[in-house]
């Protein structure tokens, strides 16, 4: 198989833009091609005295801008973290300074993480290009990244959502992210047509991503791969409906487009201001502080995951459900308080919303 790729380098003195196709037996091969042309093209006669700056700034052009926007903006971040480096040649830089520049984010132990694997990534290739022998970021010491927490919708909670005053919109919105287990994104990117009534299930294969700059695209699912989950008979009729009253999009922001990541604060700011109203709150009392739109998918996980528990269905298939492979769905949703061991008894009821509150 041969891989090739495009690549732009900006324009000439006279404005005319510079394009080069590469190709090569490998993709690591593809991307050497391109970062040494890149090199060559910017007149480094010596490679081995170039600083941190300008290689980092290189290694990203090359390997990260077709890479998702949120991906591109959280390496943007770590080397902006790592500026403490740029003014040093990548060969002068010890791990010493690696060390010191992912200390200075060791109490926040997933910051520390990124830096340190950008470091790692930006090296390595620095030593497969030739340029240094071997890596300063080897074996950097990390902060231990404590368990994921998260707040589990409670029984007299889901009630509460029951009971909120939401738009139409709004409440299909909510009841979709608490029936399938959805992330907020694949939930904001479904179309009309991604219910299949004919087979009973909901096609999930594709996420909306909406970047800090207020931008907003479609990618695939966080995994990439998609999925198929059965609707539950008993709520079949109203989704129906509710796709049959919907355009072009399933849940289109005010001008008929996808959410940006301003629409979205809106959106969930709106949903549980109605459920901290349901819940007794008020504009002092916040009762439901700890809950975000991720509450629904952690609550169906876990209900999942004791369906699991008591041979209802398998590992495999509840981690299919939820877009996860069964190590991360284990890790993820084995802690969980085991005082919820008795709440989920069939598997088509766990977690449903009540019908005539719809």
């Amino acid at each position: 198989m041969k891989y090739n790729k495009q690549v732009s380098f900006g324009t000439d003195a006279s404005g005319k833009r510079i394009r080069k196709r590469f190709y090569a037996d490998t993709k690591y091969d593809l991307e050497r091609q391109i970062l040494n042309y890149r090199m060559e093209l910017e007149r480094i006669s010596n490679p081995s005295d170039v600083t941190f700056e300008e290689y980092s700034g290189r290694w990203f052009q090359t390997y990260k801008t077709g890479r998702s926007g949120k991906t591109q903006e959280m390496y943007t971040s770590a080397l902006r973290k790592c500026s403490a480096l740029n003014r040093f040649e990548i060969r002068k830089i010890t791990k010493s300074m690696c060390q010191n520049v992912v200390n200075q984010y060791f109490l926040m132990p997933r910051t520390a993480q990124i830096v340190s694997s950008a470091l790692r990534q930006i090296f390595r290739t620095a030593v497969m290009d030739g340029i240094i022998l071997s890596s300063p970021a080897e074996g950097l010491d990390l902060p231990k990244r404590p368990a994921a927490k998260f707040h589990l919708l409670t029984d007299e909670e889901l009630q509460a959502v029951d009971r909120a005053d939401l738009s139409k919109q709004d409440r299909l919105f909510v009841t979709i992210l608490r029936v399938f287990g959805l992330r907020p994104g694949e939930a904001l990117a479904l179309l009309p047509r991604d219910f299949d009534f004919a087979a009973g299930v909901l096609h999930i294969t594709k996420s909306l991503e909406m970047t800090s700059d207020n931008k907003s695209r479609i990618k695939g699912t966080k995994t990439e791969v998609s999925r198929d989950i059965p609707i539950p008979p008993e709520l079949v009729s109203y989704f129906r409906d509710a796709v049959s009253s919907a355009a072009f999009l399933l849940f289109p922001k005010a001008d008929g487009g996808y959410y940006t990541k301003t629409a979205y604060r809106c959106l969930s700011r709106r949903i549980f201001q109605a459920v901290n109203i349901a819940l007794g709150g008020n504009d002092v009392l916040d009762c439901a502080h700890d809950l975000t739109l991720y509450s629904f998918r952690h609550r169906r996980a876990t209900d999942l995951y004791y369906l699991t528990q008591k041979g209802v269905i398998s590992t495999k298939q509840a981690a299919a459900l939820m877009g996860h492979s069964e190590m991360v769905f284990l890790q993820t949703y084995s802690h969980i308080d085991s005082s919820r061991e008795n709440l989920c008894d069939i598997y088509q009821n766990a977690s449903l919303p009540a019908v005539t509150n719809l």
